[in-house]
């Protein structure tokens, strides 16, 4: 308003300025003239009203994807190897979008675009972390091919899967040891790469051998067999080293590893009788222990038994688990007889194991004895007539040789008689006949070894007119002659001083004081019952 002011109040001046040069011109002089003043005077004019604005048009292109125009990818149980897309709403700067993208944690990866240019492909070059939580970022900033900038970032944000896991495990366990001949399963909860897996599974010490795909259900099943048989007793590492890649790409979820130990050959303990006895009951059952359990079939096969270097027919048993091979003969080995007892290298263990070698022992039976004429003490009377009266009175006096002090050799003999302050057992003609004798009869016809047949020891002496309740009773069952199975049976008890045996404390009781003995033989069962009472 002001510029307009201005020209107006010059309109007069400049007419009285060149209004007489006007008068004194020509007409087209004072055309032109009139002309100038009217444009001078048309531009102070032109203030009195505003100019018309420039109107500029933005392009049609619209801006790139805004965090508002963008919906964030969430996705759950990713493949290690799926690619992820992130769509644009107008075509972008290749190279600026590169510059902005970011991934976490860090994986190598490879882009790729469609052909207009809107559309991101953010593929791994290997493969996705496995059960991590990834995002793909574009920081705000990068361009559009118009030039305009992302005004946000944007993410794209994945939860991978699980790694495969894997176990080994051997196909053949006994205990916990493996066999020699053990192969080994390796089991995938998915199905895993085949090449990755040719050359992955190490071992220490090495074992050379061939691996084949064996099953598929959920996962998938290979089994390595070993080219030959392992090591014994020997210690084995298997693990799958970190190449092997499941068929997304995706290693494993953690070491698969396993320590397993070969079983050992077993070996023999002990024979019984022990290796090198003598004078060993004729009538005696052998039987070889093992350190461990040993398969029946080649046990027994491996098994035999020489006397006189002929060879012994009977039955075997197995007893402890299987650790204990019994051999019963069909006959005595007679008299004076060196027996082998021989385990040939064929035996083996449950865990198929054989022995390292052939093992063998022997023994010598004892020789026949020479007839005896004993002195014991008896009392109540005759003890009758039997067959066997004599091994009765013969085993009574070996009772008080040990009960006295003295100590029963292999033949019979009592070596340093006395010593012992107690008085000798004195043989009961009534016990014998009525108690002892009866029931060895009974024990023998009816091939029975049992303190238990028909009631207890207590319950035959009240029968018998014993009322006591200061008593007690030793059996032997054996077989052969009746003068060697009593003295073997009494040669057991003996042997139980080591250890205060229950045999062994009954005859050296020295509250009992009088005995009745009982010998019967029948069908070759010799069977022995000593019953003891006190006074």
């Amino acid at each position: 308003m002001r510029r307009v002011a201005i020209a107006a109040l010059a309109v007069p001046v400049i007419a009285l300025t060149y209004l007489p040069i006007l008068l004194r011109r020509s007409i087209v002089a004072r055309g032109i003239l009139v002309i100038g003043i009217a444009s001078v005077v048309g531009l102070g004019a032109s203030g009195f009203t505003r100019p018309t604005a420039t109107v500029a048009t933005p392009p049609s292109e619209p801006v790139p994807l805004t965090s508002a125009a963008f919906t964030t990818d969430l996705r759950a149980g990713q493949e290690p190897d799926a690619p992820v897309s992130i769509a644009f709403s107008t075509p972008m700067d290749v190279g600026s979008v590169r510059a902005h993208l970011s991934i976490d944690p860090p994986v190598p990866v490879a882009l790729s675009w469609d052909e207009a240019g809107t559309t991101l492909t953010v593929a791994p070059t290997g493969a996705w972390n496995t059960a991590r939580f990834h995002t793909i970022t574009i920081d705000a900033g990068a361009l559009a091919l118009t030039g305009r900038p992302l005004s946000s970032p944007i993410r794209a944000a994945f939860l991978t899967r699980a790694a495969t896991a894997a176990t080994i495990t051997p196909t053949r366990v006994v205990g916990d040891e493996v066999t020699a001949d053990t192969a080994f399963d390796i089991v995938f909860d998915r199905p895993v790469d085949a090449a990755s897996l040719a050359n992955a599974l190490l071992s220490q010490p090495a074992i050379e051998g061939t691996l084949e795909r064996v099953g598929r259900r959920s996962g998938e099943r290979w089994r390595f067999v070993p080219t030959s048989p392992l090591a014994l007793d020997t210690t084995y590492t298997l693990g799958l080293s970190t190449v092997v890649r499941d068929v997304d790409g995706a290693g494993l979820a953690g070491p698969a590893t396993i320590s397993v130990r070969t079983a050992a050959p077993p070996r023999v303990v002990r024979f019984r009788p022990v290796d090198g006895a003598t004078a060993v009951a004729w009538s005696q059952v052998v039987s070889v222990r093992f350190t461990e359990s040993m398969d029946p079939t080649t046990t027994a096969a491996a098994f035999s038994v020489m006397a006189g270097g002929t060879a012994v027919s009977g039955s075997t048993s197995f007893a402890e688990n299987g650790t204990v091979l019994v051999f019963d003969p069909a006959a005595n080995f007679g008299y004076g007889q060196k027996v082998e007892v021989i385990v040939g290298a064929g035996a083996t263990s449950t865990a198929g194991v054989p022995l390292a070698a052939e093992i063998r022992g022997s023994f010598t039976t004892a020789p026949r004895p020479a007839p005896r004429t004993v002195s014991i003490p008896t009392g109540g009377g005759s003890i009758g007539t039997s067959s066997w009266a004599a091994v009765e009175v013969y085993y009574t006096n070996l009772m008080n040789c040990t009960r006295t002090g003295g100590w029963v050799t292999s033949g019979g003999d009592c070596s340093s008689s006395g010593g012992r302050n107690v008085a000798p057992l004195v043989l009961d003609a009534g016990l014998t006949a009525n108690v002892a004798r009866p029931y060895a009869r009974r024990l023998a016809e009816g091939n029975l070894c049992s303190h238990f047949i028909g009631g207890n020891p207590g319950d035959r002496l009240r029968a018998a007119g014993y009322t006591g309740y200061n008593w007690a009773e030793n059996i032997g069952c054996r077989s052969g002659d009746a003068y060697a199975a009593v003295l073997a049976s009494h040669l057991f008890f003996q042997s139980e001083q080591s250890y205060n045996g229950g045999h062994y404390v009954n005859l050296m009781n020295a509250a009992y004081t009088r005995v009745g003995v009982g010998v019967w033989v029948s069908s070759g069962r010799v069977r022995l019952v000593i019953d003891f009472i006190g006074s």
